[in-house]
């Protein structure tokens, strides 16, 4: 595998310091960042003149001068069509929930002013920074009861969809008492033409989306790496959900990217290491280059990050790309010797170093943000690490 990535929010930097975080990243072995450049909030890590900062120090281009020093790519990752900022300003842009309506600070995904402004985003991070790569994330709907506005009824029926047979089938899933989504899905699979008309409208409002900032970041920089953050329902054969829920298909994503990074979260979907893998083997079989995002947050493990990687080694991906940096816990193991660097915004209280071994309670917990180095009865071959009783996910490196 030729990448390894991690995703990162601007706290690590802020915390840390670009050196510092740079420094642990190069441990690791990372080769590329995916920097979140603006977030759900709207606000910008860095010097905008379009969105608000939302925070005065521009930790992408302290970032960027660690991690280039380094060697390392860094990704400007944007959270394409949720902005809390842009839909308090602009309400009428906001997603339509069907029953609750406008309720969050999702965008609609149809919604031109707002395209435009995304679009000029990417022209300023392109011209302003000397990034390697877009990252687009949330570039999808969110749910199938998101996209349901007087506009987006128009284009369903423009399609080819019929309004009240689509109401219908929503109330049946959503609205009486009984949720059962399966009938929509149902319906899709038995080649309803409404419901077809349904997921190909979104599908077509997710293309065009993304299509204009694709164009637009290589139209000012054509060496630039164009990637998104996929939900991992679409590597799948059966395609139903990833095209009614998030109108988010790996097809579509084969001409828009030059790479994409299946959010294939182990723990979040209560799957193991096979399924990992399964999402990898869907995914290329799309076509598409491929690195697996996997889960290194809540509910990951030492044991199950170690699991999903080995999984994947002899498949065809490019690379792995870990969420996220600042919440696993990195070690580096030098025989019995092993560092661990507390990333975390809780203590590291007890340690447990492979199957069969004593758990380890050190005299002083590893308080955030500090190093510690531990002689451990055996070479770990995994590592746990719990806060409390709570287990925090660690990735292990061996330095010798």
């Amino acid at each position: 595998m030729s990448v390894f990535g991690v995703w990162m929010w601007p706290q690590s930097v802020r915390v840390s310091g670009a050196q510092a975080v740079v420094s642990r990243c190069a441990r690791m072995g990372v080769t590329d960042i995916y920097f979140l450049a603006k977030g759900l909030a709207g606000t910008a890590s860095y010097q905008s003149r379009l969105a608000p900062a939302s925070h005065e120090q521009d930790a992408l281009a302290g970032l960027l001068d660690a991690a280039h020093a380094a060697g390392i790519r860094v990704h400007a990752w944007l959270t394409s069509a949720s902005d809390d900022h842009y839909k308090a300003l602009h309400p009428e842009s906001g997603r339509c929930h069907y029953t609750r309506g406008r309720d969050k600070g999702l965008i609609s995904l149809a919604d031109a002013g707002y395209l435009s402004y995304m679009e000029e985003i990417v022209r300023e991070l392109c011209r302003r920074y000397n990034i390697d790569g877009l990252h687009l994330d949330y570039i999808r709907y969110n749910h199938l009861l998101y996209g349901w506005s007087e506009e987006d009824m128009a284009r369903y029926a423009a399609a080819g969809a019929d309004p009240a047979h689509l109401r219908s089938l929503m109330d049946a899933a959503f609205c009486r008492g009984e949720s059962r989504p399966d009938c929509l899905f149902d319906a899709y699979r038995a080649g309803d033409p409404h419901v077809l008309a349904l997921a190909a409208a979104r599908r077509r409002d997710v293309v065009q989306f993304a299509s204009a900032l694709t164009a637009a970041a290589r139209a000012e920089k054509p060496g630039l790496i164009l990637s998104a953050a996929l939900m991992p329902e679409g590597a799948f054969d059966d395609t139903a959900f990833s095209d009614l829920h998030y109108g988010q298909n790996y097809d579509d994503a084969a001409a828009l990217y030059d790479c994409v990074l299946p959010m294939a979260y182990s723990k979040a979907y209560d799957k193991d290491a096979a399924w990992v893998r399964s999402v990898a083997e869907g995914t290329l079989k799309k076509g598409l280059r491929t690195i697996m995002g996997l889960h290194a947050y809540d509910g990951g493990t030492g044991p199950s990050l170690k699991e999903d990687i080995a999984a994947l080694h002899q498949t065809a991906i490019d690379g792995v790309c870990l969420f996220r940096e600042g919440a696993f816990v990195p070690a580096f193991a030098d025989g019995c010797r092993t560092t661990l660097i507390n990333t975390l915004d809780q203590p590291i209280t007890s340690i447990l170093p492979g199957p069969g071994e004593t758990l380890i309670t050190p005299e002083n917990a590893i308080l955030p943000g500090e190093d510690r180095s531990i002689t451990l009865p055996c070479a770990p071959d995994t590592l746990r690490a719990f806060s409390g009783e709570a287990e925090v996910c660690v990735y292990m490196t061996r330095e010798s």
